[in-house]
């Protein structure tokens, strides 16, 4: 009777997120790794929950049905049990290694599964800790790259966008409310640029001030904080830049200063794959012309230097 009611109260968590997805587009969570899972993932999170609902119905019903003595209700409830664990299993992997952020809504349908398998007896453990096991080991054996490319779920983390007339390069700063090194780099921006930019802080900020921006109230900041922790980037601000498929990593005030006043201000355009650069993850990270300079901040500190005029608001 214990699995027959888990097995219904997991259904039911299930279909409150499927109508709560249904109607306000986004899903119930005690912390913000679901919005990152839910960025990284190319089925929609109403579709997960969906497919969970009638996985639990489908268990409720076996385990109900069988509780009269028809053991084959509760071999099709045992098949199902070990199937969602080895796909628990995956999703286990992907937060780890792929999003790097656990989603407490995940965690507790894992939960779900792990006690209905353990409440299914001895058997059935080891069957679960074997598939599991296998699983796990086999993932973690093959290597994935991230998906956090500008084209992907870059857009996600952006806060604002600002269009501009050159349609062959898109920008994306990375920056912190509290870098002063930052506010230099979006005041070179305010004086003059045609490219098109999108602006990733690696917090959230409550107001954002600049002229011809669009405002994005759903964005993610723990996004932009783990495409950085990928490339092992630490210090702000960072420019990433694509053009004709290729994709540039600058950092550091003085860096992003004069790669913005040369190729998104004026005709001419400076070619960076002469110089020595380092290949990331598909990315190419280009080297700060003058090591040890200060022109960028730490991530999760505040800058010794001076800020300007503040074009960034912040209200904690």
């Amino acid at each position: 009777m214990i699995r027959v009611t888990l097995a219904l109260l997991a259904s039911i968590l299930t279909a409150v997120q499927a109508f709560a997805i249904y109607l306000q587009g986004q899903t119930l969570c005690f912390n913000n790794g679901c919005a990152v899972v839910d960025s990284l993932t190319t089925v929609s999170p109403l579709y997960f929950n969906l497919a969970g609902f009638l996985f639990f119905q489908i268990l409720f019903w076996c385990l109900l049905w069988g509780r009269d003595g028809s053991e084959h209700w509760h071999k099709l409830a045992r098949l199902l049990l070990l199937a969602g664990l080895c796909a628990e299993a995956v999703l286990v992997f992907f937060q780890y290694k792929i999003a790097t952020v656990f989603c407490s809504y995940c965690m507790v349908i894992l939960g779900f599964i792990v006690v209905l398998n353990i409440l299914s007896g001895a058997r059935q453990v080891f069957r679960g800790i074997v598939l599991f096991s296998a699983v796990t080991v086999a993932c973690f054996s093959l290597q994935f790259r991230q998906e956090t490319g500008p084209g992907a779920s870059l857009e996600a983390g952006s806060m604002a966008t600002l269009p501009g007339e050159r349609q062959d390069t898109k920008l994306y700063l990375f920056f912190s409310s509290t870098c002063a090194h930052c506010e230099k780099v979006i005041d070179t921006l305010k004086e003059g640029n045609s490219c098109a930019v999108g602006f990733n802080p690696i917090e959230r900020i409550n107001v954002f001030s600049f002229p011809g921006v669009t405002l994005k109230a759903d964005y993610h900041p723990e996004i932009n904080v783990n495409f950085m922790k990928s490339l092992a980037l630490t210090e702000i601000p960072v420019l990433v830049a694509t053009k004709d498929q290729k994709t540039l990593v600058l950092k550091g005030e003085q860096q992003i200063g004069q790669y913005l006043r040369e190729n998104c201000r004026t005709k001419e355009t400076t070619d960076y794959t002469g110089t020595s650069s380092v290949e990331s993850s598909g990315y190419t990270i280009v080297p700060q012309g003058q090591p040890g300079a200060d022109d960028a901040c730490k991530v999760g500190a505040e800058c010794d230097t001076p800020a300007p005029a503040a074009s960034t608001e912040t209200k904690q």
